[in-house]
């Protein structure tokens, strides 16, 4: 028998999720039942998280008072099966009891974790704010410690700098598998960039490690690819990053990484009902091309799912997500920093953004983000951006344009709503 209301179940409560969760009360709490179900019971900005391995302090916020607010029900669990033909899922709760939750509408939001291959497991990670906690405890104790930090992505590169301004006796070397240099490619660095970045590990003491794969690490000592080693006191690992094997053992179509494959309107393959947004899903947009996993791209495919739902309750077909890239953002310590200008498919620019403007950029981007999940008040600009990149501002600002609204909505449930 038909529930009077459809049921949008939301799986993760990262940025994707949770500003999910906070659109589709805006646009469905009188028409449907929404719950959130996420492993933990609060939400940490992840961005932040080599901050919190400094030492320094983030609030964090309960979902339980976040969703109560929205009429959003929140379930906190670790999802532990998904069964698309059968629209239901599989969670078990805090204490440990296993419970069946079925929906109309299911959005994957599941993010993704750093996951270390073998003989690298014993590493430390960014995973969570407990990890990066841990991370700062067994730095406080330490005296002069030797931090290796294995992976020199955007996520290596501001811990290593983070650290090595916070703790300035320490030994910081970062093991890149590859080595940074221009690329006129998405994700890539202008030349001026890459100096940039260059110059400010050196500045800091760090010691970069070009071209050295770590393969092996054991008793304080990590072997590389090449045969030579680096001892240390405390090793983390900040590259590798995979989304959750759940949605390949749901049967639902992947990409070599895991990621869910999905349609124009971020719907997964074969299943209209699901959709898959932020780091576990593979989208790729004819403004944008493949999007990387990042917090830039999780909050418009967001909205981009309200979109596909808004459609969906109305018997409509779905628009196709669109998306722009315009910058990317490296913290360097608190008072340094790197904006990288890029086109919308995250080619570098010539325009790039350094010093203490490219820190209070970045910061205000933080503070943007929180604002939009509805958990702080919107910053004031630091800084008029340039003029030849307001283009892709406003091609990214029509993103989160309120989603169209019918007068009515009618769904295969039988109930309508003015």
């Amino acid at each position: 028998m038909a529930r009077s209301q459809p049921r949008i179940l939301i799986l993760g409560g990262g940025y994707a999720g949770l500003h999910l969760a906070r659109l589709c009360a805006t646009h469905f709490s009188r028409i449907a039942s929404i719950t959130l179900i996420d492993a933990s019971d609060h939400w940490c900005e992840r961005i932040r998280f080599h901050q919190l391995a400094a030492g320094q302090e983030l609030p964090r916020y309960a979902y339980a008072q976040i969703l109560s607010s929205l009429n959003v029900e929140f379930v906190q669990a670790q999802v532990e099966s998904i069964q698309p033909k059968e629209r239901s899922v599989t969670a078990r709760s805090s204490n440990g009891n296993l419970q069946a939750i079925d929906y109309d509408y299911l959005v994957l939001a599941l993010g993704s974790r750093i996951v270390a291959p073998p003989g690298l497991q014993s590493m430390l990670t960014l995973n969570d704010a407990a990890q990066a906690e841990i991370i700062h405890d067994r730095l406080k104790a330490i005296s002069k410690p030797k931090v290796l930090l294995v992976g020199a992505g955007l996520s290596g590169l501001e811990c290593a700098f983070e650290l090595a301004e916070t703790y300035p006796e320490a030994r910081i070397t970062l093991a890149d598998s590859g080595r940074l240099r221009p690329m006129n490619q998405p994700g890539g660095f202008s030349r001026e960039a890459i100096q940039y970045l260059q110059a400010a590990a050196e500045r800091l003491g760090i010691d970069w490690r070009s071209d050295s794969r770590a393969i092996a690490s054991g008793n304080e000592v990590v072997t590389f690819a090449d045969g030579t080693t680096e001892a240390f006191d405390l090793c983390v690992l900040t590259a590798g990053f995979r989304p959750s094997p759940l949605i390949s053992a749901a049967g639902l179509e992947v990409d070599e990484r895991g990621c869910a494959l999905v349609e124009t309107d971020l719907s997964c393959k074969g299943y209209p009902e699901v959709l898959a947004i932020g780091d576990c899903a593979a989208i790729s947009t004819a403004s944008s091309g493949p999007l990387r996993m990042s917090c830039a791209a999780a909050l418009p495919a967001a909205m981009g799912a309200v979109n596909t739902l808004v459609a969906r309750l109305n018997g409509e077909l779905a628009p196709e997500f669109a998306f722009h890239y315009v910058f990317r953002n490296v913290s360097i310590g608190r008072h340094d920093g790197l904006i990288q200008f890029v086109s919308s498919h995250d080619i570098p620019m010539s325009e790039i953004w350094t010093g203490r403007k490219a820190a209070e950029w970045k910061d205000f981007i933080c503070k943007c983000t929180v604002a939009e999940l509805g958990l702080g008040e919107e910053p004031l600009m630091p800084h008029e951006p340039p003029q030849n990149i307001f283009p892709g501002l406003l091609a990214m600002q029509k993103l989160y344009e309120t989603p169209r609204r019918s007068g009515e909505m009618r769904t295969e449930h039988g109930f309508t709503t003015g």
